[in-house]
């Protein structure tokens, strides 16, 4: 009689579809990084933004008292058009707001779609622009790297699984997260604006924006994951992942920084000189008080070429020149980034 049956013994747990093995890996690293208790607040404090932008979709769908009523016009020329001026890309948004009275049904649908859009760019730029780096930067480092440093890829690549199901996986931990506070949040957002419009027209005016919701967390998610994935990848110790991470993205915030405001001094200095030589000195104040024309460093930092390719997605970044440069440069970053990261993997187990 045997001590130990070491015969074939069959599998008497869950079995999981054979193209769903990547989410047996996203889920488990899904719930390793809940466990963290700064990612828990920092998706808590994600939706903060989108209560406070809700207050804008609710002034502009006061149009109507606009429209009836002029001491409305006042309350809302004072309130939400000086709100909307400082915004970026609202230039086209303040104008149709300046004559919103004098508007054809139409404009004003058109107006509404341009205001719904800037207020949900502003959404993604600012305060989800930041906390995705943020995010992204506590929950990647450790996904790849604790693998190289304990040794784990002799237990996944033991099973029928693929690198790039592997991959797959561990992108999914990160893309969920993002979508938690970009994503999700936006369209709780639109869904808001509908409910608080006087009628349905809404939906024919504005039914594109959801599908621009989709493309440009798209836009966020796969470059920054990719990046953050490849650096995970490099090292086994994921500090040393955390600091590439968070350092690119300073120190190209930093050097856009440094040469806009270098560019626009410049600029005015040049412009000052020969306005001084062919009108005389007497018109100089009238000149430093010009808007100086800046040259574009958007390719310096990752944040702003995402912000600049986010911006024409939703329609408020017209110029496809400007945008081509910052796109070409994200899309040859990820192709890179993703080259890298397959070569990382396969590596342990390569002869």
């Amino acid at each position: 009689m045997p001590i130990h049956d070491l015969g074939y013994r069959g599998w008497k747990g869950k079995l999981s579809p054979y193209a769903m093995r990547w989410w047996v890996i996203a889920t488990n690293g899904i719930r390793i990084a809940w466990r963290s208790f700064w990612l828990r607040r920092m998706l808590l404090l994600a939706w903060a933004p989108a209560l406070t932008l809700g207050l804008g979709f609710f002034l502009f769908e006061q149009y109507r008292e606009v429209l009836e009523n002029p001491a409305a016009e006042v309350m809302f020329d004072r309130g939400f058009e000086r709100i909307v001026r400082v915004l970026p890309n609202s230039g086209s948004v303040v104008d149709g707001l300046g004559n919103i009275r004098n508007l054809s049904p139409n404009e004003l649908g058109d107006l509404r779609h341009d205001v719904w859009a800037l207020l949900l760019l502003t959404f993604f730029r600012y305060p989800q622009g930041v906390l995705m780096v943020l995010i992204v930067g506590l929950i990647a480092p450790p996904l790849i790297s604790s693998d190289v440093r304990t040794r784990a890829f002799l237990f996944y690549f033991s099973r029928p699984i693929t690198y790039g199901e592997y991959i797959l996986g561990k992108a999914a931990v990160v893309f969920c997260y993002l979508m938690m506070i970009t994503t999700l949040p936006s369209l709780v957002l639109y869904v808001f604006g509908i409910l608080l419009s006087p009628d349905f027209s809404v939906v024919y005016d504005t039914w594109d924006l959801p599908l621009r919701v989709v493309v440009a967390s798209a836009i966020l998610m796969i470059p920054t994951t990719a990046l953050a994935l490849m650096f995970s990848s490099l090292t086994s110790e994921s500090r040393f992942a955390g600091y590439a991470w968070f350092s690119i993205w300073a120190l190209g915030w930093v050097a856009y920084l440094i040469l806009t405001a270098a560019s626009a001094n410049n600029d005015m200095q040049m412009r000052s000189g020969r306005f001084a030589i062919e009108s005389g000195p007497h018109h100089f104040e009238e000149l430093t008080a010009e808007q100086p024309v800046l040259k574009p460093w958007t390719e310096v930092s990752l944040i702003h070429m995402l912000w600049k390719v986010v911006g024409y997605v939703f329609g408020l970044e017209e110029n496809v020149g400007d945008v081509l440069p910052s796109a070409v440069i994200l899309l040859l970053l990820t192709v890179f980034a993703i080259y890298i990261l397959f070569r990382r993997v396969s590596a342990p187990t390569r002869i």
